[in-house]
């Protein structure tokens, strides 16, 4: 992908992708992370999010390391303060529309257009299965089997239900933590997560409603999670970038059946959700997941033109 550059257009596409990686996460069974993953930021992601976090542990180093971890930083923000406006608006609008207030559900909420809004998810995230694969620069048997271990562990954890019950506050930040870890490994949601914990409708709400102590109380495990997490997933893709490519590659496949399109029915509110054969509306259903598959073949087109072009400088994802 090509790398930004620092200036208004550069932030306005940063911005963009903020809105696609923010829209991305709202949707349970969808990463943000796989978004980045998509667009060719993930890498850039991580390491400024690292430098954010070294930039306060340099103050006990020498005046070299304090001047560098400050420049990194700043250069850091420069990339994430659009970006994370981005997500915002994307996470906002796109969880209005899909999941929505309850008096008015949203797109996935609805037995009517519930299938259909899932199947075009499912091409997307079908269709981005090969994108940390063809980054293994030489694969192996151990890397399709961490792939499959990967898959297989992600399935299952999904197939474990969704919790109906409304937890105690307490237990909010301990979401938030969970959720950001979820959401900074692509092919993890961390709006699944939220969903499987039974947080998922308290903390959207709380944003469409401004619950500001609700919301606070939530951002607290997001920064603690943050913290712990991110320098764990830099230092992977830096030592272990392979294995972490195929075990990304597992986790995208293993988010497949938490978006299978038909269901018994959409709203979890409502009672289980669970997946069931395809029924109804099924050339529509399939309509709309080559539609997703689509535009991630096209996206794909796109960033290998872009890498193509003689004066700009490529980054890797």
């Amino acid at each position: 992908m090509v790398e930004e550059s620092s200036n208004g257009i550069g932030a306005g596409r940063t911005f963009a992708s903020g809105l696609a990686m923010g829209g991305a996460d709202a949707v349970p069974g969808v990463s943000a992370s796989t978004m980045a993953l998509i667009l060719g930021l993930y890498r850039r992601f991580i390491e400024s999010l690292n430098a954010i976090v070294q930039w306060p542990k340099s103050r006990w180093s020498d005046v070299d390391e304090r001047i560098k971890a400050r420049n990194d930083g700043i250069q850091a923000l420069t990339f994430l303060i659009p970006l994370g406006l981005g997500m915002f608006a994307g996470l906002y609008i796109v969880s209005r529309l899909l999941i929505g207030p309850d008096n008015t559900p949203g797109w996935l909420r609805r037995n009517s257009t519930g299938a259909l809004a899932y199947a075009f998810v499912f091409g997307l995230v079908l269709a981005s299965i090969k994108i940390p694969w063809q980054r293994i620069e030489v694969a192996s048997n151990n890397h399709i089997l961490l792939a499959m271990v990967s898959a297989l562990t992600l399935a299952l954890l999904t197939m474990l239900g969704f919790n109906e019950s409304e937890p105690p506050a307490w237990t909010l930040p301990l979401a938030g933590i969970c959720a950001i870890s979820a959401m900074l490994v692509p092919g993890i949601s961390g709006s699944l997560i939220l969903l499987i914990l039974g947080h998922y409708a308290i903390v959207t709400s709380a944003l469409h409603d401004a619950e500001i102590a609700t919301l606070g109380i939530f951002a607290t495990g997001l920064l603690i999670g943050a913290a712990l997490v991110v320098p764990i997933i830099h230092r992977i893709l830096n030592e272990h970038h392979d294995r972490m490519m195929a075990v990304l590659t597992g986790l995208i496949a293993g988010s497949l059946p938490t978006l299978w399109p038909w269901k018994n029915q959409y709203n979890i509110e409502q009672g289980e959700v669970r997946n069931i054969f395809p029924e109804g509306q099924f050339i529509l259903v399939l309509f709309w997941m080559v539609a997703g598959i689509g535009i991630i073949l096209f996206t794909q087109k796109l960033e290998r033109r872009a890498e193509t072009l003689p004066d700009d400088k490529s980054e890797e994802a």
